[in-house]
């Protein structure tokens, strides 16, 4: 407002100083035209001079000869044509008209100090009104400002005093409409971060709870270990500990594991993922494991297909299906890792030759900690969990469907069309 007020004050003074000089240059032609053709009069004594009122007026006859000064003090040379002119005469500059008239020439100055000065104080009464709105203008805006900020200043300060796990919606009630989108959104965000520290809870709850039972067995065994006799005894003893010690390891592996791919936990680069490249590594990985229990392992490329995510997550997700496949196929199976693609969508298939997971429970299966009821296998039940939550963070759907002619279990993992990912809510 105030710059806007400087600009609109200096160009209406520039206005007032052009539209003030040319009515002084008009005053001056009309003195000069008002003369008689007998003008005749005493110079002023010196004292009368008052060149900030007064106008000086000079006359000089057809020979060249002044015959009238209105000041005679002021030594004005006579200008060489009619018209306007500036001059200086001292320390002082001269607006001079001249015009010839009746075989004279009269020539009628007038102090260019004296004019400014006639201009700044017109301009300044002009300008009076804007200097009088500015603080009109301040303390109005300041108030109008003031009361629409005020909602928004209660929405922070509501922020400011909640505790850390005050996680309720913000009230809109008395909201202005500008303000809401905003509202909306932090509640938003601060529904789902009241869900991710939900999920953290409960995470932290089942570890605690998983972890108690293995320690404790690992406790009871090493006791058992120790009081056994040396020899046939205590090998068993300590081959039972040695299991139930890589029982634990293994479960810790799935609890970080699992931690790691949790929405908002870690941001990971996204990349360009070959899926069957992915697929040969994650099969090397496990091939003597598969060699060491007489399973066959191999991969199966129908066609290329490549998905936008996070590799790491990624070979976490399709590691823990191949891992899963192996333990729970017999001795002498088969476990196929499949790439492809199914309606133009990139697909990951892990089919294996085990016993397979009964339709009523395929979808409790992705629940944590959760195994089977007829699961005779070593597991920690959160194999499928970090499958379930890998496949979320990159738009894919898990299904679980009977393996080749009804015999053990077909996992197929779809990505989005063209690779793409959907909009992060985490």
């Amino acid at each position: 407002m105030l710059a806007c007020t400087v600009v609109a004050g200096l160009a209406m003074y520039l206005k007032v100083r052009e539209e003030t000089s040319e009515l002084f240059d008009y005053q001056l032609q009309e003195i000069a035209a008002s003369l008689p053709p007998g003008f005749s009069a005493a110079p002023r004594e010196p004292g009368e001079h008052a060149p900030e009122r007064d106008i000086a007026l000079q006359v000089w006859d057809s020979a060249g000869a002044l015959v009238y000064a209105s000041h005679p003090a002021i030594a004005l040379p006579r200008l060489a044509h009619d018209g306007f002119r500036t001059v200086r005469a001292g320390d002082t500059e001269w607006r001079v008209f001249g015009r010839t008239r009746h075989g004279r020439f009269v020539q009628v100055a007038q102090d260019l100090d004296a004019r400014d000065e006639l201009v700044f104080g017109v301009a300044a009464r002009s300008l009076a009104p804007f200097l009088a709105l500015i603080p009109v203008l301040a303390l109005l805006i300041g108030i109008v400002v003031g009361r629409s900020l005020a909602p928004l200043q209660r929405v922070a300060r509501a922020v400011e005093l909640r505790s850390p796990g005050a996680l309720q919606p913000l009230s809109t009630e008395g909201i202005p409409p500008e303000i809401q989108p905003m509202l909306r959104a932090l509640n938003d965000l601060l529904g789902r971060l009241g869900h991710a520290l939900e999920s953290q809870r409960a995470f932290v709850a089942d570890a605690a709870h998983e972890l108690r039972t293995p320690l404790t067995a690992l406790k009871l065994q090493l006791q058992l270990a120790e009081r056994a006799e040396p020899g046939p005894a205590q090998a068993s003893a300590l081959a039972r500990l040695h299991e139930r010690l890589d029982r634990a390891t293994h479960l810790v592996e799935q609890l970080l594991a699992l931690a790691r791919q949790e929405p908002a936990l870690e941001e990971q680069a996204m990349e360009q993922v070959d899926l069957a490249q992915l697929a040969r590594e994650v099969v090397a990985e496990y091939d003597a494991l598969a060699d060491s229990r007489g399973i066959d392992l191999g991969v199966e490329v129908a066609s290329a297909a490549a998905v936008r995510g996070q590799r790491d997550g990624l070979r976490v997700m399709l590691g823990n299906l191949v891992g899963n496949a192996l333990r729970y196929t017999p001795r002498g199976g088969k476990v196929d890792v499949t790439v492809g693609a199914e309606a133009g969508r990139p697909a990951l298939g892990v089919t294996d030759t085990g016993p397979g997971i009964p339709a009523a429970e395929r979808e409790r299966v992705f629940d944590r900690f959760h195994r089977g009821e007829d699961a005779d296998a070593p597991g920690t039940g959160l194999g499928l969990a970090i499958v379930k939550c890998v496949a979320e963070r990159h738009g894919a759907t898990v299904r679980l469907a009977d393996g080749p002619r009804g015999r053990g279990l077909d996992v197929r993992v779809t990505f989005p069309p063209r690779g793409g990912l959907p909009p992060r809510r985490d």
